[in-house]
């Protein structure tokens, strides 16, 4: 694989924790195979971490940063990928840095978030919430997942917001209509 250095913009939410932005470089491979990864906070850059990264199976990663081992699995989604690690659940937006301070530049810093309801469009069950109150969701992300005839389905914001309101819990039942998300 040959040797690449790529500034990007990470956008990482979790149930119960802020949406947290996070720009970062990561190059590599290094001679050894594994990547470094430099965060930046404030314009300031961190020192260079080594971050060594192997496929398990399928969407299944063993991530060691720091001496620290984390099972990473991840579920591409339309807008980003959800993620487990270790026993915790989040979504992350990855972008393009460059493109993202363009887009900023032009005005168009990423859909105004205009808010919305979602309710539940088929009866289930409430399999997982993916976002949390105060969380900023933007349009194309999903918020929850229902299981209806053995089916996993993802609601989709369309026009995204601020999380105010979590309709139902995970292990819930829905009907048709019942409040999911409340986006403001």
């Amino acid at each position: 694989m040959p040797a690449m250095k790529r500034e990007l913009h990470a956008t990482l939410s979790a149930p119960g924790t802020p949406a947290r932005d996070l720009p970062f470089v990561l190059e590599g491979p290094l001679a050894d195979g594994r990547f470094e990864l430099t965060t930046i906070v404030d314009g300031q850059r961190s020192e260079p971490r080594v971050v060594d990264a192997k496929r398990v199976r399928g969407s299944t990663w063993s991530i060691i940063i720091d001496h620290r081992s984390y099972v990473v699995d991840v579920d591409k989604r339309r807008n980003g990928a959800a993620f487990s690690v270790n026993e915790s659940d989040g979504l992350v937006l990855l972008e393009d840095a460059a493109k993202r301070r363009l887009s900023a530049a032009a005005g168009r810093a990423g859909a105004k978030a205009s808010g919305e309801t979602l309710r539940a469009p088929i009866a289930g069950k409430v399999v997982k919430v993916l976002v949390a109150p105060g969380d900023v969701v933007v349009p194309g992300t999903a918020v929850v997942v229902l299981e209806a005839m053995k089916m996993e389905n993802e609601i989709i914001s369309e026009r995204g917001g601020t999380v105010a309101t979590i309709g139902k819990l995970a292990g819930q039942a829905v009907d048709i209509g019942d409040l999911l998300v409340d986006l403001k």
